[in-house]
């Protein structure tokens, strides 16, 4: 019996392995910081963060330097505010030398209600919504965290993410508030 016993807890162990993998591997999150002040206005992100939920879906926090409302993304005149991760789906994908294939984005509708959606950017237009996304506030008003299900954008192994806010009313570059900064996109392994 002596013997067994020890067998018996290898075993145990070695079948117990491949779960606290799986485990470890879902809790990953992608955390991408920016400096604050860096843009002027509310839509100034401090930290995009990027995990898969216990649902399965994947989970988008964007926290800003100070509060923000979904008045702040309304327009009087020209285009409304969004806060965005911009992402690219193919396996062969190169981020400096094309547009992400899919958008992630949050903006307020007339009644200044909160929405997010996913949308297909193909090259040459403008992006069409493509499917639903989920989005709440949190209390302070600084952070907002979207859930979107991994289906929404075709099951891909592998992403590369940026996040991006921009500032309602305004269609320069110079209102767009980039994370990383510089243009830059990071990987996120999805399963």
């Amino acid at each position: 019996m002596r013997v067994l016993r020890p067998l018996v807890i290898a075993t145990a162990v070695a079948a117990a392995l491949p779960l606290a993998g799986a485990l470890a591997a879902a809790s990953t999150t992608l955390v991408l910081p920016d400096p604050k002040g860096d843009v002027s206005g509310p839509l100034d992100i401090q930290r995009g963060s990027l995990g898969v939920g216990s649902d399965g879906r994947l989970r988008i926090v964007m926290t800003f330097a100070g509060k923000v409302g979904p008045k702040d993304l309304l327009a009087t005149s020209g285009p409304p505010g969004s806060m965005c991760v911009r992402v690219w789906t193919a396996a062969d994908a190169d981020p400096t030398a094309g547009r992400p294939d899919k958008l992630v984005c949050v903006t307020a509708d007339k009644d200044a209600a909160l929405r997010a959606s996913v949308y297909n950017q193909p090259d040459a237009a403008l992006p069409r919504r493509s499917g639903p996304a989920t989005v709440s506030a949190s209390k302070s008003g600084r952070s907002f965290v979207v859930r979107v299900a991994q289906s929404a954008l075709g099951r891909p192994r592998l992403v590369r993410v940026a996040f991006e806010a921009t500032r309602a009313g305004c269609d320069r570059l110079s209102c767009v508030d980039n994370a990383p900064d510089g243009g830059a996109v990071r990987r996120f392994r999805l399963r």
